[in-house]
């Protein structure tokens, strides 16, 4: 577990603006760089957010969280058919302020 707390705690530091990232459309893609560290971690999906499970438990940008969902649908392992559909979640992130205003 000490390992992915150092290697989520490292990607935090790549970027100012990479937790609120990882927290508003690119969920999906900080699991992509957990997998590749960690190759049995496993995407885990509530319809709002991704988290990776790695052994027994569950984490995201912000490091170990629980696996409580906000929405009515609990955390369920995704199903590989829906990566690709993944990949076009259009969230605002790293180019767009708080008030939604795009930059670039």
């Amino acid at each position: 577990m000490a390992d992915v707390l150092a290697f989520i705690a490292a990607l935090r530091d790549v970027h100012p603006d990479m937790a609120r990232y990882g927290l508003n459309g690119g969920c999906f893609r900080v699991y992509l760089l957990l997998k590749q560290a960690f190759p049995d971690a496993e995407p885990w999906y509530d319809s709002a957010h991704v988290l990776t499970k790695i052994g027994d438990q569950f984490y995201d940008i912000r490091g170990q969280v629980e696996p409580v969902s906000i929405g009515e649908v609990p955390y369920m392992r995704m199903d590989p058919l829906c990566f690709n559909r993944a990949y076009g979640w259009d969230q605002p992130a790293l180019n767009t302020d708080q008030q939604g205003v795009r930059h670039g």
